[in-house]
This record gives C-alpha cells, sequence and structure tokens, in this order.
C-alpha cells in the first residue's frame, strides 16, 4: 500500500463537493489518515449530516457556492483562521449532464439545446471554481514552497465526444488549466495533477431514475488510494499528471501504480513546445 497510515497527519486540505459521493469518500479518509479537511458544498443539510456522523473537530464544514467569485479567497482564509495552515487543494465539485435533461442517455443532448443559465452554471462549478480555488490558494503554498492541488475532471473522450455539452466542454476548461497550472507552477514545490474515476461512478451524478445497473457502477471510493498518495510528502516529484484511478492499484509499488494509471495531464506536451513564432508578429 504506497500511502502510508497518516501520510497526511497535521496537513489541511480545502475540499470542494464534500458532502456526498467521492467528496465525501474522500473527508472519511482524509480525518483517517490525520488531515484536517475544510469541507465545502452547496447543500447545508447535508454538511450538518457529515459534520454530525464525522463528530470530528478537524472537519469544518462551509456552505458555499464554489462558482462565486471570492469563495475561493473565502475557503482559504477559512482553512488558516481554523487550522493555521494550508497543505492541498481539491477540486471535486462538478455539475453533470443532467442539469441539462433526464434522458440524456436515451436522448443524448445537442450542444444548443443548453440554454444561456445552464451553459453558465456548469461553466461556473465545473471550471471557474478550479480556478477561484487555485488562484486562492497559490500565493499561500508559494510562499511555503509547498503545496498539492488535485483537479477531478473527467475522462479525455468525454470532454469531446457528441452529445456531451456543456459537461464536456467545462471539464476541458478545468484539464487545460491544470496543464497550465503544472507548467507555471515547476519548481516551485507546489504540484498540480488530475484524478478521475475513469467510468462511471456510483454517486449523485447519475440518478435514481437512469435505466443503468448501479451494481456495475464505479464505487466513491476508488478515488481515495490515488488523491491520498499525490497528497502525501512521497509524491513531491509529481506534477502534470492525471491519474485514472481504477486503474491504480494500492496494492502495487507506486511506480507500478503511476505507469498503469497514469499519463499526462491533458495538453501538457503541447504545452511544453515552442510557441509558434512564425506566425506571431511582434510589435
Amino acid at each position: 500500500m504506497q500511502a502510508r497510515p497518516n501520510c497526511v497527519k497535521d496537513h489541511v486540505v480545502i475540499l470542494t463537493g464534500a458532502a456526498a459521493g467521492i467528496g465525501r469518500s474522500l473527508v472519511e479518509a482524509l480525518l483517517r489518515h490525520g488531515a484536517s479537511v475544510v469541507a465545502a458544498d452547496l447543500d447545508q443539510a447535508r454538511l450538518d449530516a457529515l459534520q454530525e456522523e464525522m463528530h470530528s473537530e478537524a472537519l469544518a464544514c462551509v456552505a458555499i457556492d464554489v462558482g462565486e467569485a471570492g469563495s475561493g479567497d473565502r475557503l482559504v482564509d477559512t482553512a488558516l483562521s481554523r487550522f493555521g495552515r494550508l497543505d492541498a487543494v481539491i477540486n471535486n465539485a462538478g455539475l453533470g449532464r443532467y442539469q441539462i435533461k433526464n434522458d440524456v442517455f436515451q436522448n443524448p443532448p445537442k450542444f444548443w439545446e443548453a440554454n444561456d443559465a445552464q451553459w453558465e452554471r456548469l461553466m461556473r462549478v465545473n471550471a471557474n471554481a478550479v480556478f477561484f480555488l487555485m488562484r486562492a490558494a497559490i500565493a499561500h503554498m508559494m510562499r511555503q514552497k509547498r503545496g498539492r492541488i488535485v483537479n477531478v475532471t473527467t475522462s479525455m473522450d468525454s470532454m469531446v465526444r457528441g452529445g456531451m455539452s456543456p459537461y464536456g466542454p467545462t471539464k476541458a476548461a478545468a484539464e487545460a488549466l491544470s496543464s497550465v497550472a503544472a507548467l507555471d507552477l515547476e519548481g516551485t514545490g507546489v504540484t498540480v495533477n488530475v484524478v478521475v474515476p475513469g467510468g462511471p461512478t456510483d454517486t449523485g451524478f447519475i440518478p435514481d431514475h437512469v435505466p443503468i445497473v448501479r451494481d456495475k457502477l464505479l464505487r466513491p471510493e476508488v478515488m481515495v488510494a490515488p488523491v491520498l498518495w499525490l497528497l502525501s510528502d512521497e509524491a513531491s516529484a509529481v506534477t502534470g499528471m492525471r491519474f485514472r484511478a481504477n486503474l491504480w492499484n494500492e496494492n502495487d509499488p507506486v511506480q507500478d501504480a503511476i505507469a498503469r494509471s497514469g499519463q499526462p495531464v491533458g495538453w501538457l506536451e503541447q504545452g511544453r513546445g515552442q510557441m509558434a513564432t512564425d506566425v506571431i508578429v511582434f510589435t
């Protein structure tokens, strides 16, 4: 097992989309391994239930719309005022295709079917929120010369496949930002990586009315092992990578797990390339 017991002991982590599904599984694991968690979610009732169930002084629940400007600053301020430090952020909050229509499996929406409000809402939560929290956290992380950023996006084909708008394009924006950030932060001690489940997962993203065998879906807990390892000190040299959690075997040597489940964050290699100066006019 790569993630040692208490591998994130005394670390302070901000986690969005924390009250259910993948987020809830991560909250439980982080607390179990000794971290303090600022758990952000829009749903106050679910946060109250989470706080009651965890019954931990190391958990600070914040009801917030992460798509609103200023949300990242508020969460960072909460981490610093409550726990005195900040070591990692996990951008897990997201909205899926069912925000557009109820029968997306049977009748995938064309991109033009999303109205202005739907497009803007998914962009705010799936992309803007990632930027807001990363920007708010980065100055603190760079001062301490250490930090971990983990962004949850989606499978690369889901970003560009027909019928996936606006979900796919908004997740592609978060993926591209992860690539840019990893390159911008090289040499700072702050790492940026992406983790995705690797397939449909048994969360609220797939409502109960969907005609699907839920037992065949991935479990939210599939994300725990790779995320915990990426937050640990052992992962300090790993940045600009994306990992499929369902291919990560926590019983393998870590280098084998990385090789099996990882690849560069989307478009990272293109980002390393030289700018095409032959098509740029300098004035």
